[in-house]
């Protein structure tokens, strides 16, 4: 192999080296799966090769190409040529063969693969335009063939340039465990870089920046001695950065608990894929984010899958990396909560819809996934956030109807399965939740899901509202898990990320989300919360870039927080909750009963993270500067009923020792064991784990679907319709999804209806189809429903919920707001620098934005002070506006926010979204039909919109507010 090296050179004539850090690169562990198949990658001995074997589904795109990533130091800047052979283990014909070099294009050619070995030389100048951006290559084939076994050796990347010194301590030093992350018992290996300096000595710090041991580096690997458990930083004198590490509790050595209601949403599939360009990617991220689960404590993660892509074509199923995330954290005894969206074409009715229209197709996949996955994943969702025009654009009423078609498929896999609906965006759109289950929804689901950002001050209120829902609809004994739960109060990313264009945390950033998540898991929980997926396991960028979620960083090292949720497993996860204990001025406590029955307090001191909410655009913003972690907040309190030693936890799981009689809380949640003398002032609520009782003589296989015509208008929110015109005309669809033909009658009530059948008979998994036309009635219930009696049982029904268009009925009352077009009125906030200014011409109020080169976040909300009581929002039906805009083009979105409060920019405030105007006068009418809004509490209205423009200018004129 040398001698390849003194036989080549560069186009100048200079001789080319092999770069030491290729000579250890063609080995099977530094190749991860990438392939339409199963895929296995070995070394191979006698080939003195690393042999890949796949064997493809029937019917699939055959391709082969697994990656090789390159670690950093590792770059092809100053690599100039590329070497390697290979071959086939048996005569195959390609339609391809390349080398793919990121995501750049043209690939490189290979040869056609033969059974001999072929030796390809790679001019990286001509083949790569920007090497030093490259952080991984793919190596491979397009075979005809069902099953592939090939072979690669001898590759080698050469150059003239010296390697770079590796001089930063988190690239320099390997942990020897997955993410960092230690069991407790675990020898703790640390393994030197070869590119690094020796470091002459290092210091190990724990989470308080305290020193805890130093010593000489004297290896190239270093063993230091058992630590408690907890959250450390190695230093390396003439290094910048650290290598931080968790030591968390094994947990193989505690019982495990099927219920633990600590829960993580992981989206493996999805967040541990090979992306190209992050260089610190970790090879078989799969692997590594499921061991990471594991050795978290966790018993069940939430996944994601692509319907379109796992069925592709009407029985054609391939279950792609869906299936190997599912083995890996099966053979780890990690059960997944399994979810899915994105219906494929075929399944839907026409390109704009997101929902299913073929409610067989519904059930059909419902059915075989949960087949499929039979044991690994022991739960179901139907679809994400439905109740958001990112997942659905349909009706309330549709997703019900898919809904029930999924829930018939899921249980037609095993009766025993639990059923989740959807999680939907919080309870801002409730008005969506409580048109789903006027649909009679309730029969389908065993888990209520919803997902939650807010602030922690909030959740009280938040699940007040969820109690509401669930007991006007007849569900208050189910569970209510919160399949996604997450942290806005560290604000955007400050630091630049190792993948560019992204942020990432800073360190005080990670020690803030660290604080919230005890703090928010804890809070759900004694509030009635029966189970909590922390969002997210890997990493994850959102919004641009700036947002960084994720327990684990682009390397796939660990961060405190996950430190901190281990803790939480280990020392609560099979204890009861008994309520909040009243400690004092700024602090907080909860009590915990453990199995032995002895108590655990934990407890802390009150935070901005505790007490207030993020603001406007805090996705992507920076927080205030005086928003840290750094001054720890130290309170003190007494348990004067205790014994005077007491002994506990941090944070990390750290052990410490305190006095009774002189307790130190700071912002970061801590623990006590074996406390006495400590009733709960609040009792904790406990957690539905009932189920709605059945009702007698209801057939739940029956189940109608509508096609509404141009004749109804549908809003942004979805949970409601406008009938245009009498004689208004939808399609009906009567599906049968059971094995047994159905005879019956389709029973219409809310108005007149037009071409209604008589008997109808429904054959087994099959539907009819009729065409209806419906005029609205006075004095009938505002809703079109329909329901029926099947084979001597009654169904569930179809329900829309119906609103008469602004200012039609005698019952509306207007009052116009010229007050509103008055400048002074108006309170400045944006992101940017804004004019407000009456335009005689327009007859308008007009709002004009200028943002500064690189503002990232850009967006204007103007507020408007109500005056109380004479224009209280109590009995609003809802605001209507015209509206225009300019530039149209760059407006990203638009809405109206009621807020509670008159604070300037922040406080608690209801999203009401506005479709996006254009640059013409049009009309807009937001409903404030939501139960959550409660009118009567609003204080301040903000109406704007979120651009991608430098200028923007939106006008308003002819504002009124309709009363009911």
């Amino acid at each position: 192999m040398l001698l390849w090296g003194a036989l080549l050179s560069s186009a100048a004539g200079a001789e080319l080296r092999l770069l030491p850090w290729s000579e250890n690169v063609c080995r099977a562990a530094r190749f991860e799966a990438n392939s339409s198949g199963r895929m296995r990658i070995t070394d191979d001995p006698a080939e003195k090769a690393v042999r890949i074997e796949v064997e493809f589904p029937p019917g699939a795109d055959r391709w082969v190409y697994p990656y090789l990533r390159l670690r950093a130091p590792e770059s092809l800047a100053g690599v100039e040529r590329i070497r390697f052979e290979f071959r086939t283990e048996t005569e195959v014909t390609c339609r391809f063969a390349h080398v793919m070099f990121g995501e750049e294009k043209p690939y490189f050619k290979l040869p056609a693969p033969k059974t001999e070995y072929q030796a390809v030389t790679i001019d990286v100048a001509s083949a790569v335009r920007r090497p030093e951006t490259i952080a991984a290559l793919r190596i491979g084939m397009n075979p005809d063939a069902p099953k592939l076994t090939w072979f690669i050796r001898n590759l080698e990347f050469f150059g003239t340039r010296e390697p770079a010194r590796v001089t930063d301590a988190s690239l320099a030093v390997a942990a020897g465990a997955p993410g960092a992350a230690f069991l407790q018992g675990e020898t703790l290996k640390f393994r030197l870089d070869p590119l690094a300096a020796r470091p002459s000595h290092w210091t190990l710090k724990n989470w308080k920046n305290e020193t805890v041991r130093q010593g000489e580096w004297a290896d190239a690997e270093l063993t230091l001695d058992p630590l408690p458990n907890g959250y450390y930083a190695l230093e390396l004198a003439g290094f910048t950065g650290v290598r931080t590490f968790a030591v968390v509790p094994d947990p193989r050595r505690r019982p495990p608990n099927p219920g633990l209601y600590f829960a993580m949403d992981s989206a493996q599939s999805w967040l541990a894929r090979p992306f190209t360009d992050n260089p610190r990617l970790v090879p078989n991220a799969y692997e590594a984010v499921s061991e990471l689960a594991r050795r978290a404590g966790l018993r069940i993660v939430r996944e994601r899958m692509h319907w379109k892509e796992t069925e592709p074509a009407p029985g054609v199923f391939d279950w792609k990396q869906y299936m190997r995330n599912a083995e890996l954290l099966s053979a780890r005894g990690v059960e997944v909560s399994g979810m899915y969206h994105n219906a494929p074409a075929w399944a839907k009715n026409g390109e704009d819809a997101m929902l299913p229209a073929d409610l067989l197709a519904t059930y059909d996949f419902a059915k075989k996934a949960a087949e499929t996955f039979r044991g690994k994943m022991t739960v179901w969702e139907f679809w994400n956030e439905q109740d958001s025009t990112a997942f659905t654009g349909e009706g309330a009423w549709d997703y019900a109807a898919a809904l029930k078609a999924a829930y018939l498929g899921f249980k037609a896999a095993s009766l025993e399965l639990p059923v989740a609906i959807g999680g939907y965006t919080g309870t801002d759109n409730i008005a969506y939740a409580d048109a789903v289950m006027r649909n009679g929804a309730g029969e389908y689901f065993d888990i209520f899901n919803i997902h939650t950002y807010d602030s922690i001050r909030d959740y009280p209120e938040f699940m007040e509202t969820v109690r509401s829902h669930m007991k006007r609809f007849g569900i208050e004994k189910l569970p209510v898990w919160f399949t996604e739960h997450g942290s806005r109060m560290e604000g955007a990313g400050r630091l630049e990320n190792w993948v560019p264009g992204l942020k990432m945390h800073s360190p005080d950033q990670e020690m803030l989300l660290a604080e919230f998540l005890p703090k928010a898991m804890l809070t759900l929980q004694n509030l009635g919360a029966a189970r909590d997926f922390f969002f997210v396991l890997p990493p994850f960028n959102e919004f641009g870039g700036r947002k960084d979620w994720g327990m684990l960083r682009r390397d796939f090292t660990v961060k405190p927080g996950y430190a901190a949720f281990a803790t939480l497993v280990d020392k609560l996860g099979t204890a009861t909750p008994e309520g909040e204990v009243k400690l004092g001025d700024g602090l907080k406590g909860y009590l915990y009963r453990q199995k032995d029955g002895s108590r655990t307090l934990v407890y802390w001191s009150c935070s901005f993270i505790d007490t207030e909410a993020p603001a406007v655009g805090v996705y992507m913003a920076a927080v205030p500067a005086e928003q840290s972690a750094k001054d720890p907040l130290e309170r003190s309190f007494r348990l004067p009923g205790a014994r005077r030693r007491l002994s506990g936890v941090d944070l990390f799981g750290t052990p410490l020792e305190a006095d009774s009689w002189n307790v130190t809380a700071t912002r970061f949640p801590a623990m006590l064991d074996h406390v006495t003398g400590l009733r709960p002032d609040i009792p904790a609520r406990r957690p539905g784990t009932g189920k709605s009782a059945a009702k007698p003589g209801l057939d739940k296989t029956v189940v109608f679907r509508t096609e509404l015509s141009d004749g109804f208008e549908t809003f942004d929110s979805r949970d409601f319709a406008a009938v245009k015109n009498p004689g208004a005309k939808f399609k009906l669809q009567v599906w049968n999804l059971s094995d047994r033909p159905k005879s019956g009658t389709v029973r219409a009530s809310g108005g007149r209806f037009a071409g209604l059948p008589g008997e109808i008979t429904l054959p087994p998994f099959g539907k009819r189809e009729f065409e209806l036309a419906f005029t609205r009635e006075d004095g009938a219930k505002p809703e079109l429903r329909i329901d029926g009696l099947f084979n001597g049982s009654r169904t569930t029904p179809l329900v829309i919920p119906l609103v008469a268009l602004p200012g039609v009925g005698a019952s509306a009352r207007r009052m116009e707001m010229p007050r509103m077009l008055k400048p002074e009125n108006w309170r400045v906030n944006s992101s940017g620098d804004t004019e407000i200014f009456y335009d005689a011409a327009e007859k308008a109020i007009a709002f004009r934005t200028r943002f500064a080169p690189g503002t990232e976040d850009r967006w204007s909300y103007p507020e408007f002070l109500l005056q109380l009581p004479r224009e209280s929002q109590q009995g609003l039906f809802g605001v209507a506006f015209e509206v225009k805009v300019s530039p149209a083009a760059g407006v990203r979105q638009m809405a109206l926010m009621a807020v509670r409060s008159r604070e300037n920019e922040r406080g608690h405030y209801v999203t009401l979204r506005v479709p996006v105007p254009g640059e013409e006068w049009q009309e807009r009418f937001v409903s404030y039909l939501t139960p959550h809004l409660k009118p009567e509490k609003i204080q301040q209205l903000r109406i704007g919109v979120n651009v991608l423009s430098d200028d923007v200018t939106v006008y308003l004129r002819n504002i009124r507010f309709i009363y009911k």
